[in-house]
């Protein structure tokens, strides 16, 4: 999979846990895979991009070494409102 754009949006405070959360879109031409990503509060972007990586090679086909992730230059783009 080869990821052209990671979106990062509705950053927002998780009420009962206090800690930041967003949702982390990857796009790879076509297929969009989208995770709720949770962090320390006051956490980077970066912080809450890699917690949406680590549930996304949980995914068998990443598990089973299947299939590969790979990213293009500044993919990264930060929709926050924060």
């Amino acid at each position: 999979m080869h990821i052209t754009e990671i979106e990062l949006t509705n950053r927002r405070v998780d009420p009962l846990t206090r800690e930041d959360c967003a949702d982390v879109t990857f796009n790879a031409g076509d297929v969009v895979a989208c995770f709720l990503a949770r962090a320390p509060r006051a956490a980077s972007a970066l912080v809450l991009v890699n917690d949406a990586m680590r549930q996304l090679r949980r995914m068998p086909e990443f598990r089973s070494g299947r299939d590969t992730l790979g990213f293009a230059p500044m993919c990264l783009r930060n929709s926050c409102s924060n």
